[in-house]
């Protein structure tokens, strides 16, 4: 198991993040690729049929055609985006070791896989793909302070609408290490992640968090860190780690997805995405090794939501 060097576990617990250059070869992440080609082609000779688009925009590639069909209606941009995308190459990169290793050496041995992982086709001119400075948790109610920010954009950048507000809140302290895969090249044109390191040591007094026109002043002084990768390389982040995903301005997408563990021995945070114990040495039999496990989990998940009575 490679895991985190001492050094990289350090950055994590003073910065927040870190960034791995090559974490895959490129050539691993294809399949993935090729899984999310196929899902959006099939969407699309969907929509076809039903008559809601008039072009399945086969010329163009993995970088465009979605955006390309998204153009001709935007409800197919909601049914790609999120967890619904699962098949053999994405649980096989959700169960990844080298992401388990490292998320062993953060929440322990019972490491579980949630099931809030997203894919996020981030299109040119969407604002719906566009972050503002947030943190990657659920929140605890009673506990907000706001951030009156807009894509990333500094307090006094003339680009600011000034009226677009992230609401954050405190969340427990269990370790939930994320990361963040780009399947595209990314630079500051078509969106990077940009992080505000240290941020997640930082908590704004009660007094401050009732302003929506002001950045909390513990988050001021903290220099954001635009980083760019290319495909293969991944972040890791804290969980309360500030970033924020500004606009698009390519002309193709910017394709990612972020996936998150947590200790296995702790509730999971969602019925309705559950996830799976990706390793495990006290219950090794209940480790998923197989789509088909995980698929009868989501399906048992929702049934059991479909419950009446049951309101979560």
């Amino acid at each position: 198991m490679a895991g985190l060097t001492a050094a990289q576990k350090q950055q994590y617990e003073e910065q927040g993040f870190v960034v791995f250059e090559r974490l895959f070869e490129p050539e691993e992440l294809q399949p993935v690729i090729a899984e999310l080609d196929e899902s959006v082609d099939r969407l699309a000779r969907k929509y076809h049929a039903e008559g809601r688009i008039t072009s399945l925009c086969e010329g163009a590639g993995f970088a465009t055609r979605f955006l390309e069909l998204c153009r001709q209606n935007e409800a197919m941009y909601n049914e790609l985006t999120g967890s619904q995308q699962i098949g053999p190459a994405t649980f096989d990169l959700l169960k990844h070791p080298k992401l388990v290793d490292i998320a062993e050496d953060i929440v322990g041995p019972e490491v579980h896989c949630q099931g809030r992982y997203r894919f996020r086709p981030k299109l040119p001119g969407k604002s719906a793909a566009d972050f503002r400075w947030h943190e990657d948790t659920l929140y605890q109610a009673k506990r907000a302070f706001y951030m009156e920010q807009q894509h990333g954009l500094g307090a006094d950048d003339p680009r600011r609408s000034g009226n677009v507000i992230s609401r954050m809140y405190l969340a427990a302290t269990m370790p939930e290490p994320g990361f963040w895969i780009p399947l595209v090249d990314v630079g500051p044109e078509n969106g990077c992640l940009q992080l505000l390191p240290g941020s997640h040591r930082h908590a704004p007094p009660w007094e401050e968090q009732a302003d929506p026109s002001k950045s909390a002043t513990q988050l001021e002084g903290l220099v954001p860190v635009p980083v760019p990768l290319s495909v293969g390389g991944a972040i890791l982040i804290h969980q309360q780690c500030t970033h924020a995903s500004p606009p698009n301005l390519s002309d193709h997408i910017r394709w990612s997805v972020d996936i998150r563990y947590q200790d296995g021995r702790r509730p999971v945070k969602s019925a309705r995405e559950p996830g799976f114990l990706a390793r495990s040495r006290q219950r090794p039999g209940e480790v998923v090794t197989t789509l088909d496990g995980y698929l009868r989990i989501r399906e048992a998940a929702a049934a059991y939501v479909r419950t009446p009575g049951i309101r979560l």
